[in-house]
């Protein structure tokens, strides 16, 4: 009985290993819009009700929502860090914010690391 125990254990870590790796996509049926931020501020992969995205600065990104996503009710905007555990960081989000001059449809995310310091981070954005 241990034999096929450890047999099983094996071939799961093999099959973990071998299999590929899915590109990071935004892939959020539910959502209103989502998009997944490379460091850089360019989108990764495809995004849902998203205008544009780029970096204003180290650390600071902007998000423009189509017209069709409703930030007026109540939302659940989420921006969640992807990369390595190795690399800690804080992110907050502005919703309205007054650096994407975009008024109603303009959302920020700031990354600092665990210092407080403006820090690049690839991050996926969800409005609910």
């Amino acid at each position: 009985m241990n034999t096929i125990k450890r047999l099983a254990a094996t071939a799961l870590t093999a099959a973990a290993v071998l299999v590929p790796v899915a590109p990071a996509l935004a892939d959020t049926p539910y959502a209103q819009a989502s998009i997944v931020i490379g460091k850089d501020g360019s989108p990764v992969g495809d995004s849902k009700n998203v205008v544009h995205a780029w970096q204003v600065r180290e650390g600071l990104y902007c998000i423009i929502l189509s017209h069709e996503v409703d930030l007026g009710g109540p939302v659940a905007v989420h921006a969640t860090s992807v990369g390595l555990w190795g690399d800690p960081r804080w992110l907050s989000v502005t919703v309205k914010s007054p650096w994407c001059h975009a008024g109603h449809h303009g959302v920020s995310v700031r990354s600092t690391d665990t210092e407080g310091h403006p820090s690049d981070a690839s991050f996926v954005l969800t409005v609910s």
